[in-house]
């Protein structure tokens, strides 16, 4: 489970500053996401998150959600690009419908503890398929579905950080997809919360 992780002898300690040399001046970037906005889900989340605090950077602000995709710097604020019009339309097309996905166990990249999600009916591939097109050559492979906890503060022992993720025991959470959603958020702030530009709803399926 954290053999990647133990990889490493220490986690990478996140600076809190304006990356200008990455964004360039450019004010937002976009992503694809699944918001986990369940009762149980964020008891959950925010039981790790203190259980971790010592670690993390104060002040994470970032509404838990899975990434599904990145669409990038967003280059035309306020409205939509052609290629997000483009994104959206192919996945109402795709006439999907709700489904359920699983808040799991604890795990670590060398940035950022996470909870797993873990979808074995492989759900997540099926929407991927529609958002990974020429304009999403950005996205990491291979693709990790989670949800951040925070950032690490300094350079931890990997193996101490795993021996205290051995150490939280909380069951495993099931909760339903409804909807897709397009957001932003501020390139300058690191640990700062994002914006929904666009929701698309899941239908049901007819009776």
């Amino acid at each position: 489970m954290f053999s990647d992780f133990l990889n490493r002898k220490t986690t990478y300690a996140t600076e809190l500053r304006d990356f200008q040399e990455w964004h360039k001046g450019i004010e937002h970037f976009g992503f694809w996401a699944i918001e986990t906005t369940g009762s149980d889900c964020l008891e959950k989340i925010h039981s790790h998150q203190e259980y971790l605090s010592h670690r993390l950077h104060p002040g994470y602000q970032r509404q838990p959600h899975i990434t599904l995709a990145l669409e990038g710097l967003l280059k035309d604020p306020p409205s939509l690009a052609p290629s997000i019009i483009r994104t959206i339309e192919q996945l109402e097309a795709a006439n999907l419908r709700p489904f359920p996905l699983q808040l799991a166990r604890c795990n670590s990249f060398a940035t950022c503890p996470y909870l797993e999600i873990a979808d074995p009916r492989g759900y997540l591939s099926s929407i991927r398929n529609c958002l990974n097109t020429v304009e999403h050559q950005q996205n990491p492979k291979p693709y990790t579905p989670h949800v951040t906890l925070g950032f690490y503060n300094q350079a931890h022992s990997t193996s101490c950080i795993v021996k205290e993720m051995s150490g939280i025991h909380s069951p495993d959470i099931e909760f339903m997809v409804n909807e897709i959603v397009f957001a932003q958020y501020k390139t300058r702030e690191v640990q700062g919360p994002y914006e929904v530009l666009h929701r698309i709803k899941l239908a049901p399926q007819a009776s």
